[in-house]
C-alpha cells in the first residue's frame, strides 16, 4: 500500500506521479516515467506531447534533436516577399516612446549612432514601417496630476509623438480608448469626468471630446489617415455593455470624427477571434447605424488561435458588409529573458499558451510574414498589420551589474509613466493596482534591451523586396520514448523537420536496428538510436530517446485513465471541501496531461493509497511531486506498507515545477 499524508497550515498547490516496480527475488532500478521537455526556444520550437508510461504503454516526449548534416540557425533573416500595395499600412504602436525618451532610454540606429526624435522616426521610415499608431486617454492622471503610467497618453502627448512621425513621413492611427486608462476586454471603464452620466449625456461628451481631439490634431498638422473608436471592444466600451449602448456612443464618435476631418477612415476593434464571432459584431453595429469603414482585430498567437480562424472570421465581415479589414495589434517574444526586473507577459514557464514560432528575430519576422500574407488573402479587403510596442523596452536593464535595479527603475516608471502602471492607477482601475510595474513587452520589442535595433524591425522592408538569407532545415523533432524493458520497441515511423521560416513537415525516418537490440540486451536506462530522415531527396542523421524502464506495477499510475478505482483518496480537510483530485492540467503535469492535484486555501489532511499484491521479492517504490506555498510545518511523506512492516520517506516541496523524486528502496 502506498499513502500519502499532507498536512499544512497555507494555501499550496501540489501534483504527484506514482511509480512502483521490481522483480521477485532482486532490487528493481526505477526511471521517471518521462522528461519533462520544456518548450524549445529559437530552431528547437516545437509542438510537445507527453504521455506516462502505464502498465508498459508507450509514452512519448517531444523533444528537438539537432544531428551532424542539419545546418545551424541561419544568418541574417529569411523572408518570403509579398505582393504588399503601396498603401498598404505596415505599422507600429509607440505609444510608449515619449515616456520612455523621458526616462533616459536611448535608442539606435544599425550603425549604433544615437537617435534624436526625428531620427528615431525616420528609422522607422527607413526599415518598411508608414504609419504608426497613437493611443489616447481622456485623462491618465490622480487628482494630484501625477500620471497612471502605461506612457501617460493623453492627447497632448499623442500630438507631439504624432507631429514626429508626420515629420518623418509617416501616416498616423489615433488609439482612442475612451478611458482614462487601459481599455481591453477586461475592463472598459468610461473616464472619471463622464462616470454617472446617462448614455445620451456620455454619448454628447465622447462626440464633443473626439471633435476637440481631431481639431487639435488637424491644427498641429498630424497627418491621420485612421481613428480608432474603442479599443477592443470585444465586451463593452466606455463603461457600458449593452450593445445598444455601446454602438450609441460608436455613432458618436463616427460622426465627430467626420465632422472634423471627412477624409479619415474610422476603425472599429475587436479581439479574441479564437472565441468570438466578428459577423455577430459587424451585424450589431450594421443594426444600429454606425459608419465605419475598416474592421480591425488583434491577434497575438500565444492565445487566439490558428490564423486559418482568423482568416474565417474577417471573411464574415467582408461577405457581409464589404468592410475593409486589418490587424491592428500583434507581437512576439525574441528572447524569454526579462529585461526590466519587472516580469513579463510571456516568459520562462508561461503556461497555456501557443508557441508556434520560435523565440527570435527569425520567430518575429515569421509571424509577421504569416499574419501580413493571412490579411493579404481578405480579397483585396485587408488593409494593414501594426505591431504592437515595438519599442517599450527596459528604463534600465536589471542584468546584475548594478547599473540598474528594480528599485531604480520602478522610480522612473512613476515619474515618468514609462511602466505598464503605477500605484497611483489603482484608484481608477483595480486591475493596475495590482500588476502595478514596468514593461510587460521588453522581450517583444523590435529593439534589444538597450535600444539598438533588432533585424526584425526590418520585417516590413523585407516582406516587400524579398531577402537574401538562405532557406534551410533549422531543426529536426524526434521524439523521446519510452517503453517497459519486457515491450516490443516500436520507434516513430516519421520525425518532424522544421525550416527557417517555422514550416514544418514529416519525414519518413529509418532507425539503427543493432542499436535497439544492444539497448533491449543490456536492460534498464537511456539510449540514443540514430537514425536518417529523407528530406527532398537528401538523407539527414538524427536520433531519438529511448527509455527502457522498469514496468510500472501499479494501475493508472499518472492518473491518465479516466478511472480512478483503483486509488483510494481519504480526504479529512475540515472545512469539508475535496482538497484532492484527478486534473487535467498541462501548468501541473511532469508528463501526459493529469494530475493528482491538491489544494487549499485552508488547512488540510488526505491520503491516496493503492493496494498491490506481489510475489515475494524486493521492490521500489517512488513518486514525482511539486508544488508550493506549503508553510514550514507542512508534513509530506511517501509511504509503503507490507504485511510485516512499514516504511516512509520525506519530501519537502520548493516551488511550482520544481519536481521532488521521493524513493523508498529495498521493500
Amino acid at each position: 500500500m502506498i499513502k500519502r499524508l499532507f498536512k499544512k497550515t497555507a494555501a499550496c498547490f501540489i501534483t504527484a506521479v506514482f511509480i512502483l516496480a521490481g522483480t521477485p527475488g532482486n532490487a528493481a532500478k526505477v526511471q521517471a516515467d518521462t522528461e519533462v521537455i520544456e518548450k524549445p526556444t529559437e530552431a528547437e520550437a516545437a509542438d510537445e506531447k507527453e504521455e506516462n508510461t502505464a502498465d508498459g504503454e508507450a509514452a512519448e516526449d517531444a523533444v528537438l534533436l539537432t544531428a551532424d548534416g542539419v545546418e545551424d540557425a541561419v544568418e541574417g533573416i529569411y523572408a518570403e516577399k509579398l505582393d504588399i500595395p503601396e498603401d498598404f499600412y505596415t505599422g507600429v504602436d509607440i505609444s510608449s516612446y515619449l515616456s520612455e525618451v523621458e526616462s533616459g532610454v536611448k535608442y539606435y540606429d544599425y550603425d549604433g549612432n544615437e537617435l534624436d526624435d526625428a531620427g528615431f522616426f525616420k528609422l522607422l521610415k527607413d526599415s518598411g514601417i508608414n504609419s504608426v499608431r497613437i493611443r489616447v486617454w481622456n485623462d491618465p492622471y490622480d487628482a494630484s496630476g501625477h500620471g497612471y503610467g502605461g506612457g501617460n497618453c493623453d492627447i497632448d502627448r499623442a500630438i507631439i509623438m504624432g507631429k514626429a512621425a508626420t515629420d518623418a513621413g509617416l501616416k498616423v492611427l489615433i488609439d482612442f480608448h475612451y478611458s482614462d486608462f487601459w481599455a481591453d476586454p477586461g475592463k472598459q471603464k468610461a473616464p472619471k469626468a463622464w462616470e454617472g452620466m446617462s448614455v445620451e449625456d456620455k454619448a454628447k461628451a465622447l462626440h464633443d471630446y473626439t471633435a476637440d481631439c481631431m481639431k487639435r490634431l488637424k491644427d498641429a498638422g498630424v497627418n491621420v489617415t485612421m481613428v480608432q473608436l474603442g479599443n477592443e471592444t470585444t465586451t463593452g466600451m466606455c463603461g457600458e455593455k449593452s450593445w445598444t449602448d455601446i454602438c450609441t456612443l460608436m455613432k458618436a464618435g463616427s460622426e465627430a470624427v467626420h465632422e472634423v476631418s471627412p477624409e479619415v477612415e474610422r476603425v472599429v476593434h475587436f479581439t479574441d477571434a479564437h472565441t468570438s464571432n466578428y459577423y455577430g459584431f459587424a451585424r450589431y453595429l450594421d443594426n444600429n447605424g454606425v459608419e465605419y469603414e475598416i474592421f480591425a482585430s488583434s491577434y497575438y498567437p500565444y492565445w487566439h488561435g490558428t490564423l486559418e480562424n482568423l482568416r474565417t472570421q474577417l471573411g464574415y465581415v467582408i461577405d457581409n458588409f464589404d468592410k475593409k479589414v486589418m490587424v491592428v495589434e500583434t507581437s512576439y517574444v525574441y528572447t524569454l529573458d526579462d529585461g526590466d526586473g519587472s516580469g513579463n507577459t510571456i516568459g520562462e514557464g508561461t503556461s497555456g499558451i501557443d508557441m508556434d514560432y520560435q523565440v527570435s528575430e527569425q520567430g518575429q519576422v515569421n509571424l509577421i510574414h504569416d499574419i501580413t500574407e493571412t490579411v493579404l488573402s481578405c480579397d483585396g479587403k485587408g488593409v494593414g498589420v501594426f505591431w504592437w510596442e515595438p519599442a517599450w523596452i527596459p528604463v534600465g536593464v536589471v542584468d546584475g551589474s548594478g547599473s540598474a535595479s528594480y528599485d531604480s527603475n520602478s522610480k522612473l516608471w512613476e515619474q515618468y509613466g514609462s511602466g505598464w502602471a503605477n500605484a497611483e492607477s489603482g484608484d481608477y482601475d483595480s486591475d493596475a493596482a495590482e500588476w502595478y510595474g514596468g514593461s510587460a513587452v521588453d522581450n517583444q520589442a523590435l529593439f534589444d534591451f538597450y535600444g539598438h535595433p533588432l533585424q526584425s524591425l526590418k520585417v516590413f522592408d523585407l516582406l516587400r523586396n524579398g531577402s537574401e538569407a538562405p532557406y534551410k532545415i533549422t531543426g529536426i523533432n524526434s521524439e523521446t520514448v519510452t517503453f517497459g524493458i519486457n515491450d516490443e520497441i516500436v520507434l516513430p515511423e516519421t520525425v518532424q523537420v522544421i525550416f527557417t521560416d517555422d514550416k514544418k513537415i514529416d519525414a519518413t525516418v529509418t532507425w539503427d536496428e543493432a542499436e535497439i537490440k544492444k539497448a533491449q540486451e543490456t536492460g534498464s536506462g537511456i539510449y540514443t538510436i540514430n537514425g536518417k530522415a529523407e528530406v527532398d531527396g537528401q538523407l539527414v542523421d538524427v536520433s531519438c530517446e529511448l527509455r527502457l524502464n522498469e514496468d510500472n506495477l501499479l494501475k493508472n499510475p499518472g492518473f491518465e485513465e479516466d478511472s480512478m478505482s483503483c486509488w483510494t483518496i481519504v480526504d479529512d480537510n475540515n472545512g469539508g471541501m475535496p482538497c484532492a483530485s484527478r486534473k487535467d492540467d498541462s501548468s501541473n503535469v511532469r508528463t501526459g496531461s493529469f494530475c493528482l492535484h491538491f489544494w487549499s486555501k485552508d488547512e488540510i489532511s488526505y491520503k491516496v493509497s493503492q493496494t498491490v499484491y506481489l510475489k515475494k521479492g524486493t521492490y521500489k517504490v517512488g513518486a514525482w511531486v511539486e508544488g508550493g506555498d506549503t508553510g514550514k510545518d507542512a508534513d509530506i511523506k511517501l509511504f509503503a506498507k507490507t504485511a510485516s512492516d512499514d516504511y516512509d520517506a520525506a519530501v519537502e516541496l520548493t516551488g511550482w515545477q520544481q519536481y521532488k523524486n521521493p524513493e523508498i528502496n529495498d521493500i
